[in-house]
């Protein structure tokens, strides 16, 4: 050992050369092993987000979760406070609110066939550009949901057409459809056209 060392902790390397090894009755108790095979169903763990999933049981429970946990609220469908500045817009008979939400159901079927036949071709680009057109026409009559995913359409659509971009893409269509039809049901019976 260096003189250096030394000097700087004598003590430290002393009491480690000198220590002796730990006895038996030092060392913590052997753990129990667990048998998995005598536990009872219902102390069956449940998997978490992200844990690989062995059985068709648990894939069905985890979809269910799933289901009830991606059911939207209002407040999570529709931003009220754009709503309702549409609604103070109106001269009382509801004709205004009415014309813009067919206008905008009609937009959306349209804008979601343009969808499909470019994810067809792969064509990225129209993607994102109807993305981006969506995005904007659904924040307008606060469709949030359906604003934030064309959002996340149009980023994710400008990148390079890779198998994982068109999947991700593929997976976020089918999103926005469904964020889409829970928007329509709210918008229908809000204020029928």
């Amino acid at each position: 050992m260096s003189p250096a060392l030394r000097a700087r902790s004598p003590n430290i390397i002393d009491d480690i050369v000198k220590r002796p090894p730990p006895s038996p009755s030092d060392k913590a108790p052997p753990q129990k092993k667990l048998d998995v095979k005598s536990r009872p169903a219902s102390e069956e763990p449940t998997p978490k987000a992200g844990s690989p999933i062995t059985t068709l049981k648990e894939k069905s429970e985890l979809k269910e979760v799933e289901k009830k946990e991606s059911k939207p609220s209002k407040q999570d469908i529709i931003d009220m406070e754009v709503f309702n500045q549409i609604v103070e817009l109106d001269d009382g008979d509801s004709s205004f609110v009415s014309a813009m939400v067919t206008e905008y159901l009609e937009q959306v079927d349209s804008t979601f066939n343009k969808m499909d036949q470019a994810m067809e071709t792969k064509d990225l680009k129209e993607i994102s550009q109807l993305g981006h057109f969506l995005k904007g026409s659904s924040a307008a009559l606060g469709v949030k949901q359906v604003s934030s995913t064309c959002e996340k359409i149009q980023n994710t659509a400008k990148g390079t057409p890779t198998d994982k971009t068109i999947e991700e893409v593929i997976s976020l269509l089918k999103r926005v459809k469904e964020e889409y039809g829970a928007a329509k049901i709210w918008l229908l019976e809000s204020c029928p056209t």
